[in-house]
Formats: structure tokens, sequence, C-alpha cells
């Protein structure tokens, strides 16, 4: 039988032309309760993949614990850090915000709640296409199936929709609400989200701390979109996190000096309860620098644990 027209072949194409676009497992009032239940066992503190499972009664290979993780990251519940054995999740601010706030009628966890509905890409592009007053399921059904730039597979559209409407339900969004996608700034309500594109400069703000000495240029962007990875990094930082700069001017206006051939710049940043650590190093190194690397971090350490000592003794003063 010839393959490139036997059954399989045929299916197989198909199924890849009619991958549904990227969206929530679960609707947003269940992703807050499977939030709460990370923390009620690690409050702000990371947790591997694996133990995160569990917490929610999954395996360790469970298609729903991955599926439950993604979900949470698009609402923007959750922050992911490394890859593989070594991958680690915790709570955002966002999340903690709206899981701690237990006052009556509390206006901020509202707010707080409408801007994780609209967080996945998918639902802010639906509200924004009816401006918040969104059409019979029948025809939302149609649109996601025959006029949508990513058409939806029909066996995966109901489940998507029920989610959808389940979430905007649930955050009581209503056409009023047509701010939702935009943030509040410095000069007030009204200022555009900004959505980064490959090339940007951006700014990193984490629990109110920048994260970055001066702006990075943006390499590329996730496929959900929730996420973007700046040069010399491999760590997804929150789209919502990232804010525009512009690109840094090298010292004295004088052209930057080229990087050797062949080499790169890496990063690695580091999450603590106190805050962030990152370290950059130009790659590949020489067996001499990484000596003296190696000298330069104990100093480092040093340095460290008489700041602890010091805050210590001033403490039992």
């Amino acid at each position: 039988m010839d393959m490139a027209t036997s059954p399989i072949t045929t299916n197989e194409e198909k199924r890849k032309r009619t991958r549904s676009p990227a969206y929530p497992f679960i609707n947003l009032e269940t992703a807050i309760t499977r939030a709460k239940e990370f923390y009620d066992k690690e409050q702000r503190n990371s947790a591997n993949v694996s133990v995160a499972n569990k917490h929610w009664g999954f395996t360790d290979n469970s298609s729903s614990g991955a599926q439950t993780i993604a979900a949470l990251s698009q609402f923007g519940l959750l922050e992911d850090q490394g890859i593989g054995d070594k991958r680690t999740v915790k709570l955002s601010p966002s999340a903690l915000r709206i899981i701690l706030d237990t006052r009556p009628n509390s206006e901020e966890r509202l707010t707080l709640i409408k801007q994780a509905a609209l967080s996945p890409r998918i639902h802010q592009q639906l509200w924004d296409k009816w401006a918040g007053n969104l059409p019979s399921d029948a025809q939302l059904r149609h649109t996601l199936l025959v006029d949508w730039p990513t058409p939806f597979n029909d066996k995966s559209v109901d489940g998507f929709i029920e989610e959808f409407k389940d979430t905007i339900a649930f955050a009581k969004l209503g056409e009023s609400d047509k701010v939702v996608s935009e943030v509040k700034g410095e000069e007030g309500a009204g200022a555009a989200r900004y959505v980064p594109k490959v090339g940007d400069y951006v700014q990193w703000e984490s629990a109110g701390v920048l994260q970055f000495r001066e702006p990075k240029r943006i390499s590329s962007i996730s496929p959900d979109g929730n996420y973007a990875f700046v040069d010399g990094s491999g760590t997804g930082l929150p789209i919502g996190e990232l804010s525009l700069q512009e690109k840094p001017k090298p010292a004295g206006d004088l052209p930057a000096l080229p990087l050797p051939s062949k080499q790169t710049m890496r990063q690695d940043i580091f999450s603590l309860a106190e805050g962030t650590v990152s370290i950059q190093w130009p790659t590949p190194l020489s067996p001499e620098s990484i000596e003296d690397l190696k000298d330069w971090l104990k100093i480092v350490e040093r340095k460290i644990a008489r700041s602890v000592a010091s805050n210590e003794g001033q403490t039992k003063q």
C-alpha cells in the first residue's frame, strides 16, 4: 500500500490540521480551587511538579496533572521554573491575593478574578471580538470551527465553550467589563495592555521587585502566549509581569563590544522566599576562567554568610 495515501497517514495529517488552539483544561473556579489545595500544602513555597501532582491526587506522569499545571499557568495563577525532573511550580502573586483575600464582597479580589478569566489568549480574543456581548453557543461553535484563524477540532470545541462560558460566569464578566483587558498604570485606567513580541526590550517585575539590571531582548514566546524568553536565559517569564523598555545604550554611547566568535551570554534565575537571585556568564568558558569563577562564588558565599550573622546580631540587640 502506498503510505502517502494510506488511512493512517491521512488521519494523522487531518489530526494535525485540526489541532485546537491552546485553552485551559479546567474552568477558572476549579483552577482557583486547585490553587487553594496547593497553598494548603506549600503556602508560598515552590514544589516539584511531581509533588504538586500528588497534592491534587494525580500520579507523576498523569496527563491530568500536566493539564492542570498548564491551566493554572494560563490563568496566571501558577509560575514555573526549570525543566524536566528539575521543574518546580509556585503560586503567583495574583493567586495568593485571590486565595488570601477573605473579605466579603472584596472588589479587589473580584477584579483579580476577572483579570485571570481573560488571561488565556483565546479567552481574551473572544472577549474582544464581541466586545463582551457573546453570541449564542451555536454561533460561537460555528465561528471556532469555521471562521477562527486556527480552527478548533470538532471533538474539543464543545468542551472549550463549556469551560469558557463557566469561567465568564464565575468571574461575573459583563459588557461593562470591556476594560478588563487593560491594566492600570501610573497614568491611571485605560493604559493598553502590553502584548510582547520577539525583539522587544523588556523589564521583568516580580513581587514588586525589578529583576533586570537593564532591559533584555525577547528571543521567543511560548506557544500559549503566556511566557516570554529573553536572550541568555531559558526561564519563561510571565507576560503579565513584563513592561516595554527602550533598547539599552552602551556605556558612553559607544558601540557595544561584540562577544567573541561562537560565544553567547547565559543567565540563570533562582527564586527564594525573599526574592530572586540571578547570575550571568559568557559561554563557553576556559578552564582557567571556570576556576576563577569558582573562587569568586566562594567569596560571595562568605559575604552572604557574614550578612546573615550581622543581621542576627542586630536582632539580638
